[in-house]
């Protein structure tokens, strides 16, 4: 027992000191006069912002990208000055077809109308340096734009954690086999005896480090009291979503719920009233996509950090209901829409099932024509002048059936509930 817990020291201790070291750069990089390799810029990319594409090997990327996000450069802010009403926060994954997808959402976002947009700031959230997707960025310019990136992500730390270190264990390796290797984190297997995957663990680091970063560091949401929605690559929303966002937030205010859910699946095979509302205890797989989270709410979940970031799940969603579940004083209560007002992008059998949340997009007018045609459905149906909640679950703790595992290493551990310090 004090071993490991010597270890677990060694390891804060090392990780404190790395996320130091590369501030200390960050701050002393800021100051030379060379700067670091950038996307070349014609005059039509240019933009006041100062926005730029990282370029370079992993640690010039990295630096670029806590620049990025210490200098948080707003596109479109000449043109809609002001402090924004509305933030809605994008994971974008970045790689093929991620422009596709973000040209998608733009399309459903700017369905609010310029009234609405104008009043609006998108913050994108970005895992690695994708062009095709900075191209999408540039084009929107009916709101307020942030681009940010996740500055752990496997782009920057492609061959160390929390990235894949080559002296990591591979994932199937036996505890015996791996001890006897002295493999990095032999001592760590997840619940189920497997080693960690860096490929799997980006997505929780991201979602929890977006969520600190949103309501802690980006300074237009500073004094912002509303719900903050947060979506996914592939999500497209249907038109009267800010008319619905607005009328739950007033129910949820009546109801004291936590959170709220605007829907977040594939195109329904049914249409259930539109009217209709649902209080319920938060579920990983019905709550997860188009979810806001108010001030509150954050401030509840941070007091429960360690439960998130041990819990042997690479899962975020599965770890924040083990959160609702064992550590927060009272369940998360979920307002949700019966009628989802975000779909998300089926995926194409012409890109070998892909195109949905990942992957390349091909053709994204095929890929999306079954979303286009359910809004053409529905359309008589929108905009419902009052909503009812329909059903009220009491009250209960539902733990998740199991633990998928995935989250065994200390590392993954420390990192998670250092973005709190950050």
């Amino acid at each position: 027992m004090r071993l490991t817990l010597h270890k677990k020291k060694i390891a804060a201790l090392l990780l404190f000191l790395g996320m130091a070291f590369g501030t200390w750069l960050l701050l002393t990089s800021s100051r030379l006069d060379d700067p670091l390799p950038t996307e070349p810029l014609s005059d039509e990319k240019r933009d006041p912002s100062g926005f730029r594409l990282p370029r370079g090997t992993p640690l010039q990327m990295r630096l670029a990208a806590y620049r990025n996000n210490l200098r948080q450069p707003v596109l479109n802010a000449e043109v809609f000055p002001g402090r924004p009403e509305l933030v809605v926060v994008v994971q974008v994954r970045g790689g093929p077809g991620s422009g596709s997808r973000l040209q998608l959402l733009a399309e459903s976002l700017q369905s609010a109308g310029p009234g609405a947009t104008g009043r609006l700031l998108l913050v994108l959230s970005m895992e690695q340096p994708c062009p095709e997707a900075t191209e999408a960025m540039r084009a929107i310019d009916f709101c307020r734009v942030l681009p940010v990136y996740f500055p752990y992500s496997l782009s920057f730390y492609p061959d160390e954690f929390p990235g894949t270190d080559p002296a990591d264990c591979p994932r199937d390796m036996p505890k015996e086999s791996a001890l006897l290797k002295g493999c990095t984190n032999a001592e760590y297997p997840d619940s189920h005896g497997h080693y960690r995957e860096a490929v799997y663990t980006q997505d929780k680091h991201h979602w929890w480090w977006k969520l600190h970063f949103t309501w802690e560091r980006v300074r237009e949401v500073s004094g912002h009291s509303q719900h903050i929605l947060f979506l996914e690559e592939g999500s497209y929303l249907l038109p009267d979503w800010l008319h619905v966002l607005r009328l739950m937030q007033k129910q949820c205010q009546e109801d004291g719920c936590h959170m709220l859910s605007l829907g977040g699946i594939s195109v329904p095979e049914t249409t259930p009233d539109p009217q209709h509302m649902e209080l319920s205890n938060f579920v990983a797989s019905r709550h997860r996509t188009a979810l806001t989270v108010p001030r509150e709410t954050y401030y509840q979940l941070m007091g429960c950090l360690a439960e998130f970031c041990t819990y042997d799940d690479y899962n975020w969603d599965w770890s924040l209901q083990h959160v609702s579940a064992a550590c927060l004083a009272h369940p998360l209560k979920v307002l949700s829409a019966r009628l989802p007002r975000v779909l998300t992008l089926p995926p194409n059998p012409e890109d070998g099932g892909m195109c949905g949340r990942s992957g390349p997009c091909s053709n994204i007018d095929a890929a999306s024509q079954s979303l286009r045609a359910k809004v053409r459905e529905l359309s008589g149906q929108l905009f419902p002048k009052t909503m009812t909640i329909a059903s009220r679950q009491q009250e209960v703790r539902n733990p998740p059936p199991m633990k998928n595992g995935g989250w065994g290493d200390i590392r993954d551990h420390t990192l998670c509930q250092s973005y709190a310090r950050l």
